[in-house]
C-alpha cells in the first residue's frame, strides 16, 4: 500500500482556515508520534554536522533512502528477507520488511517536520554517514552504506548517536516508532473500509490471535466470587 503526504494530516493545517477540522484529524497518538519526533529533528539541526547530512539528504535518491529504510526495519525487527541476510541476523519468523510499514515509516518522518529536504532524507544520510564511519570502505549488495552492515555494526551506528547529544532524541523515539508501526496492523489497515485486509505480521509475531469477546484464559470468578459485594469480601479475610 502506497501512502501520500496527504495520509498524515500536518500538525497545523490553515489552508481552509478551519481549526475544528485540524484539531478533529490530530489524535492522541499521532500528537505524541509527530510531537516527539519534531523534537528529535530540533535536536538533529542544533548538530556540527547537520549541513553536510542536509547535503548528503538533498542529493540521495528515493530509491537510496528506501533501502535505507529497509535496512533499519530489518534490524529492528529481523526476518528471513534479504536486508535481515546481509546483517547475519534472520530468524525464520516473518520480519519488519513483511509486515509492508516502509512507506508509512518514511511518511510518518517526513510529517514530523517540514524540511527540505524531507526530514526522512536527512535520516537516511546521518545513518548511512554514521555507517561509513563504522564501516569505512564497506560494500554489500545494497546502495545504502547502513543496510550493507552487519547487526553489531548497525548496533554501534545506535550507540553512537546515544552517546553524541544533538541525536539522541533520535535514537530513542525512530526505533521505537519502526517496532511500533511493524507490530500495528498499518501495513494491512484499508483506510477507506477501516478494515484490515489480512492478518498482520505484527500478530504473528507476537502469537496474537486478534480481536475477540472474550478469552479462555479469563473463563470463571476469581475465588469462585458470584458477585462484588461486601459480605464475599469479609469472608475471605
Amino acid at each position: 500500500m502506497k501512502y501520500s503526504s496527504l495520509d498524515v494530516p500536518p500538525v497545523i493545517q490553515r489552508l481552509d482556515g478551519s481549526a475544528d477540522e485540524t484539531r478533529a484529524s490530530l489524535h492522541r497518538r499521532k500528537f505524541l508520534r509527530i510531537g516527539m519526533l519534531g523534537a528529535a529533528a530540533a535536536a538533529v539541526a542544533t548538530s556540527s554536522s547537520f549541513a553536510s547530512w542536509m547535503a548528503r539528504a538533498q542529493s540521495s535518491t528515493p530509491d537510496l533512502i528506501a533501502d535505507t529504510y529497509n535496512g533499519l526495519l530489518a534490524f529492528i525487527v529481523p526476518g528471513p528477507d534479504s536486508y535481515s541476510v546481509e546483517q547475519s541476523v534472520s530468524p525464520s519468523e516473518p520480519g519488519g520488511l513483511a509486515a509492508g510499514v516502509a512507506d508509512l515509516l518514511i511518511v510518518t518522518v517526513d510529517e514530523s517536520v517540514p524540511y527540505a529536504p524531507p526530514f526522512s532524507a536527512v535520516v537516511a544520510a546521518l545513518l548511512n554517514q554514521l555507517a561509513e564511519a563504522v564501516h569505512p570502505n564497506g560494500s554489500g549488495n545494497f546502495p545504502a552504506p547502513f543496510s550493507n552492515l552487519l547487526y553489531p555494526e548497525k548496533v554501534a551506528v545506535l550507540q553512537i548517536m546515544d552517546r553524541t547529544d544533538a541525536l539522541k532524541p533520535l535514537s530513542g523515539i525512530l526505533p521505537a516508532i519502526v517496532a511500533f508501526l511493524c507490530f500495528s496492523d498499518a501495513g494491512t489497515f484499508d483506510r477507506a473500509t477501516r478494515t484490515i485486509t489480512a492478518q498482520p505480521v505484527g500478530w504473528d509475531i507476537s502469537n496474537y490471535s486478534g480481536v475477540a469477546d472474550g478469552r479462555a484464559e479469563f473463563r470463571g470468578y476469581f475465588r469462585n466470587r458470584q458477585s462484588a459485594s461486601d459480605s464475599n469480601a469479609q469472608g475471605e479475610n
